[in-house]
């Protein structure tokens, strides 16, 4: 049998991680992401379509879909407060996402092998409208997510 022994003081607190991650991530802050659930497992994010998101046809950019779905499953995984990187990612559009739509992420952990930890998010909107799947691999390289400048000088 396994027992844990890092107890509930050692756990790094997930939204708190988020929330500095977020104030240091300028592509977060310019897509206006907001974190809605914050966990190391599963958590949700949203943004709202802004003119800037989105392509020709006035519908957003799948790129910007692709960065929303990076940013949520990368933010998701350094919660569990080790330092990790996106290492391999892939999406599927299954429907436009119109200007003004609020798009959500849910970001579940699927699976951990070694230091790799793999998570599927579903990117919907309100009225729960599937429009787009993502697969990504985290490599957890190790350290603090954030650092303290302070400690450095």
């Amino acid at each position: 049998m396994i027992t844990d022994t890092t107890s509930a003081v050692d756990q790094p607190d997930p939204r708190q991680l988020m929330e500095a991650m977020a104030a240091n991530n300028p592509a977060f802050r310019e897509l206006g992401v907001e974190i809605i659930e914050a966990g190391a497992q599963r958590s949700r994010f949203a943004m709202r379509v802004k003119p800037q998101h989105t392509n020709t046809f006035g519908v957003c950019h799948g790129g910007v879909t692709f960065a929303l779905a990076d940013l949520a499953f990368g933010f998701t995984c350094n919660a569990r407060g080790e330092r990790s990187m996106t290492a391999g990612a892939s999406i599927e559009y299954l429907a436009p996402i119109p200007l003004g739509a609020y798009l959500y992420a849910d970001v579940t952990e699927a699976a951990i092998k070694g230091r790799n930890v793999y998570y599927d998010v579903r990117l919907h909107l309100e009225d729960g409208t599937t429009t787009a799947i993502a697969r990504g691999r985290m490599r957890i390289l190790g350290g603090p997510v954030i650092t303290d400048p302070e400690a450095n000088s």
